[in-house]
């Protein structure tokens, strides 16, 4: 079982996702065959044949590249006790990340475990909702009710931000 990380020296609790979305093994067996069966075809008979085949190639290689951007995006969000505010960021292939909010802890209306219900079965995440009224998802490794509210919880505690569990 993963362990979230403690506050580290630096009052740091930091939580990240790396993982590729559920479809990207067989989107990606699929643009595999697409090419292999567009380059198979290496012996068109006419122009318009030839023109079908590379706008195929050229899509498929555009569908690769935005798998592949989709697959290597991280996401962070890092709440600093020390300081006592929340960052979320953005990054893909080791880049530096971009931030997307850095805001106070008192910008932070509530937070909790959120239940969604997907494709017939429930499935449990963490969020952060800001006075504006956005929400926010907190990366977790597994979407049990257990760990959703182990973590929501510790979070809750550890920020002074009130506990709000919701359904979406």
């Amino acid at each position: 079982m993963d362990e979230y990380p403690s506050a580290t020296l630096d009052g740091k609790l930091t939580y990240v996702t790396s993982e590729p979305r559920s479809s990207l093994p067989f989107l990606g067996i699929l643009i595999v065959v697409g090419l292999v069966f567009v380059l198979g075809n290496s012996t068109p008979e006419t122009v318009v044949a030839r023109t079908g085949a590379a706008a195929g190639v050229i899509v498929l290689v555009l569908l690769a590249i935005f798998l592949l951007l989709t697959a290597t995006r991280r996401r962070i969000v890092e709440f600093d006790l020390v300081a006592r505010k929340l960052t979320m960021s953005h990054s893909r292939f080791r880049r530096p990340n971009k931030v997307i909010l850095d805001c106070p802890f008192d910008q932070c209306r509530a937070l909790g475990r959120i239940e969604y219900d997907s494709d017939g079965h429930v499935s449990y995440g963490v969020y952060v909702e800001l006075v504006s009224g956005r929400r926010h998802d907190i990366p977790i490794t597994e979407s049990t009710i257990q760990e959703a509210g182990r973590i929501a919880a510790r979070l809750s505690d550890a920020t002074g931000i009130p506990r709000l569990d919701t359904k979406f």
